[in-house]
């Protein structure tokens, strides 16, 4: 049985949060900063476990907070809270991310405050993460002020954000900060052989693609990983060489690819509500079911953006590369320098101002697809783009 407070390459602040719960110091708010997906997940379920393990018989005071004890060892990883905790699909454990893109107003007081202020059915202690906790908007982070400062019992927020200057003062205050640390070289390569890449080249183009994100790295890791990046890469060169029609043809190979990371995320709920009928042993509580079914359907939604970003951020490191080699730089000190011949021609090709164009064009189009009703048009309209700018 694993320690679910191993949180790779978060030692530091895995011993703040340990700590805090062994002393009866958790408080109401905390403030998780660093880059997505370093650990931000694992720790906030482990410190969640922690409160509501069921193997846990500390004492608590009267306003409702465990007071530290050499017998309170929770999370003990085992009974069936922690379980039903660490896989997000608790009565006491919540996830709020964003349904657009920032949180709105309406998320806050629709959603957010009535979980907050709920009584719940089972669990000692609540506890809400906001994803992306930096994107809220004025509105709604005024309205989320309030909860924080009249928190309800036996309620903990843990708000995770990339940049603390998003969020307003007077919110980040109230909470207590903890830094996750970025990854390094070695833990990519730790993290990217446990995912199952042998050493070889695909594991070191796997951790020079990612560039830094652990995230993006299970994503090159997982079956077809590399295959789609390499895909992505050779979208330029298939635009010069072939004309419109491969703009038409790759816009519809991504689209094919968002059908199936849709399908997956259908497939992943309706195996978490197997696991957690086998681990009720009795009919799962209404409540869980629907949060469990709002998740995936968040999910499916996100991962028709979320494929589409990750081939676009594909396609960014490869116009990098190429803009390097246009410049003057060896293809050596490339991410994609196992792709020379074709970095050469392709930079040879469009030159350092067509580039830094498309370039630019990508990351437009990044950012709008979140706005964007119809993402495949706005790829499709991207891919004749660079197709045009090849022949300027």
């Amino acid at each position: 049985m694993s320690d679910p407070w191993e949180v790779p390459g978060q030692d530091r602040t895995v011993a703040i949060l340990r700590g805090a719960c062994e002393r009866g110091e958790v408080g109401h708010a905390w403030a998780f900063v660093g880059s997505p997906g370093v650990g931000q997940q694992q720790a906030a379920r482990a410190l969640a476990a922690a409160l509501n393990c069921s193997a846990d018989v500390s004492v608590e005071d009267p306003r409702g907070i465990p007071r530290g004890s050499s017998t309170q060892q929770g999370p003990c990883g085992s009974c069936s809270a922690c379980d039903r905790v660490l896989r997000g699909a608790h009565p006491a454990y919540f996830e709020f991310e964003r349904s657009g893109a920032f949180h709105r107003v309406e998320d806050v007081r629709q959603t957010w405050l009535p979980v907050a202020f709920r009584t719940t059915s089972e669990g000692r202690f609540k506890v809400l993460r906001v994803i992306d906790a930096d994107r809220m908007n004025e509105n709604a982070a005024n309205a989320f002020l309030k909860a924080l400062e009249e928190p309800p019992e036996r309620t903990v927020w843990i708000l995770e954000l990339a940049d603390p200057d998003e969020l307003p003062d007077t919110i980040l205050s109230r909470c207590r900060v903890v830094r996750f640390a970025a990854w390094g070289p070695a833990q990519l390569r730790a993290e990217a052989q446990r995912l199952g890449l042998a050493e070889g080249p695909d594991l070191d183009l796997a951790v020079r693609a990612c560039m830094g994100s652990p995230q993006t790295l299970r994503r090159l890791a997982s079956p077809g990983g590399l295959d789609a990046l390499r895909r992505h890469r050779s979208i330029p060169g298939r635009l010069l060489a072939e004309g419109p029609g491969a703009a038409l043809g790759a816009a519809k190979e991504l689209d094919e690819t968002v059908r199936r990371e849709v399908e997956a995320r259908k497939d992943e709920g309706k195996a978490t509500l197997d696991a957690l009928a086998a681990a009720y042993g009795t009919e799962v509580p209404r409540s869980v079911v629907k949060q469990v079914e709002a998740r995936v359907t968040r999910e499916e939604r996100e991962a028709k953006i979320t494929a589409l970003q990750a081939a676009l951020d594909d396609l960014t490191s490869w116009l990098r590369d190429c803009l390097l080699v246009a410049c003057g730089s060896q293809e050596g000190e490339a991410i994609h320098r196992d792709a020379g011949e074709q970095l050469t021609q392709d930079a040879r090709s469009l030159g350092p101002a067509r580039l830094l164009r498309a370039t630019d064009l990508v990351l437009a189009t990044r950012d709008n697809l979140e706005l964007n009703a119809q993402p495949q048009l706005a790829m499709e309209s991207l891919l004749l783009s660079i197709h045009g700018l090849g022949r300027e």
